[in-house]
């Protein structure tokens, strides 16, 4: 059978026909699946971004007690994130130098975070003295009173109780291991005061009945010399 002209022709290694390719654009759907991605990406990086974010805030470099005129070497700098909690009460690097000279209210262990609360105006007047307070441990809420502490202070005179001192910062406590029965010396309190806490106290003291007891977190005693309740 003999092929026919256009057969042979093909048969010989003649191009096929060349298709032409439509070009589509992209439809809403893909434009919008696109955006998505991106955005997702976008928000993704500033996530991490948030979280990774730091600021520093100033610490203890020893223990510090209240009374204490700070100086920048008594202060040394952490990172923490700038989402930590109670970041705004906190001293931050760039106030450093505008609190130099500020007095402590209150004791502050080594490593302590420095609050805006615990500072005082030394232009105020507000520098305070320290007093021990020698009593036995189970006038002195069961020897379990610790540094930084808030103390209200009651003598009992013909037999009334009122109130002599409150809200008393604690500096510091003896160690019951070397205090009382059988220790090496009495156990004490020492506290921070204005001189006419100072004053109260020492006629307390003179009196021979003084109780200590914790104020940490308690409302305020509406004023000294208040008959007890």
């Amino acid at each position: 059978m003999t092929s026919s002209p256009s057969t042979r022709l093909r048969e010989a290694g003649s191009p096929k026909p060349v298709r032409r390719r439509i070009s589509r654009r992209p439809s809403a759907t893909h434009v919008l699946i696109a955006f998505v991605v991106i955005l997702a990406f976008v928000l993704n990086l500033l996530v991490l971004q948030d979280r990774s974010a730091t600021t520093h805030v100033a610490i203890a470099a020893r223990p510090l007690t209240a009374g204490t005129s700070l100086e920048t070497s008594d202060l040394r700098l952490v990172p923490v994130d700038v989402g930590f909690e109670g970041l705004e009460t906190l001293i931050e690097d760039e106030e450093l130098a505008s609190i130099a000279g500020s007095v402590l209210e209150r004791s502050i262990p080594e490593g302590g975070l420095i609050e805006r609360s615990a500072l005082l105006d030394p232009g105020t007047g507000g520098g305070l003295r320290s007093m021990s307070l020698p009593v036995p441990v189970e006038h002195a809420a069961g020897g379990s009173l610790r540094a930084g502490d808030r103390v209200d202070v009651i003598s009992v005179a013909d037999g009334t109780a009122r109130f002599v001192a409150v809200d008393l910062g604690v500096i510091s406590v003896a160690d019951t291991a070397t205090a009382g029965i059988g220790g090496t010396g009495p156990y004490h309190v020492v506290v921070a005061v204005e001189a006419s806490d100072a004053l109260r106290l020492a006629e307390a003291l003179e009196a021979g009945s003084v109780e200590l007891v914790r104020a940490t977190g308690a409302e305020r005693v509406g004023e000294v010399g208040a008959v007890e309740p």
